[in-house]
């Protein structure tokens, strides 16, 4: 039996388990705490990859023996502070099933007036709510939650072994990153929809087309195709994307490598801004 669902993952799962190597040669064969940072900021660039990795794995699981499943994605949360069915509960529940609904949605980017977050504040403060959502949604969930609960626990054993080896060098190497890429990937989900409309998937998605950021985020750039159809494996977004980019706004498509937005959406934002200081005006 093979062990991979698609053999497309095994570069994946083996980019994932090179960074890890390359973690744990920091942790132990490193004593300066300062060379230890600059490595670890390195790092934090393929971390960012493991993110969207992590992101892609929970949809679709990387190995057909779950066992391996638990053990990648406890080496995730060590690369990304999400734990294994974290990312399961709040994003796939929670933020699939909702983010058309900004009062039930775990990523929501409004305020409770309906007033669009400011990036920082967003970034931070749904962040910090990433596990209370998990505790929230999760309790609907009680077979899934249990077996949440139960990985988290594992996990953080895992993390605590790395504290008691070296405090210091466990929280340069696994714990301010973990952190790091809690707030990076709310980031990246506030590029993906913030202030867009919430009508259907083809108007409250950025669809990014560029190649290096295709790569590099393992297509997540085809975000409107992903939101349409979450449960198919990555590989498939860019066809899927192709079939329904003519219904998808063109200004909701950008070749930012960073995932900005477009500049004819900026064009249009500053237009509607003018008529709306002349309206307010007249």
């Amino acid at each position: 039996m093979t062990l991979f669902r698609h053999r497309a993952d095994i570069p994946a799962a083996l980019f994932v388990l090179g960074v890890f190597a390359l973690q744990l040669t920091v942790f132990f064969a490193v004593d300066n705490p300062w060379h230890a940072a600059g490595y670890v900021a390195l790092l934090m660039l393929a971390q960012v990859s493991c993110g969207a990795i992590c992101h892609n794995h929970h949809h679709v699981n990387i190995f057909t023996r779950r066992p391996l499943n638990r053990l990648l994605e406890v080496v995730m949360y060590l690369q990304t502070g999400t734990s294994p069915y974290s990312w399961t509960i709040h994003h796939n529940i929670g933020h699939h099933h909702e983010y058309l609904h900004p009062d039930t949605d775990p990523s929501a980017w409004q305020h409770k007036d309906g007033r669009r977050m400011h990036r920082l504040y967003y970034d931070f403060v749904q962040a910090a709510r990433i596990y209370p959502e998990i505790w929230r949604i999760g309790r609907h969930y009680p077979v899934l939650f249990t077996r949440f609960k139960r990985m988290f626990v594992l996990s953080n054993l895992v993390l605590l072994a790395f504290v008691a080896l070296d405090p210091l060098m466990a929280l340069i190497v696994f714990v301010v990153p973990m952190l790091l890429m809690l707030v990076l990937l709310l980031d990246n989900t506030y590029l993906q929809h913030s202030g867009l409309a919430l009508d259907n998937h083809l108007v409250a998605s950025r669809s990014v087309e560029n190649r290096l950021y295709n790569l590099t985020s393992w297509n997540l750039g085809y975000h409107a195709a992903h939101h349409m159809r979450p449960g198919i494996h990555w590989t498939e977004l860019p066809a899927l994307h192709a079939q329904i980019r003519p219904q998808i706004p063109p200004h909701l498509i950008t070749t930012s490598v960073m995932g900005l937005p477009s500049e004819a959406e900026k064009a249009l934002l500053r237009a509607q801004a003018t008529a709306d200081g002349a309206a307010r005006s007249s």
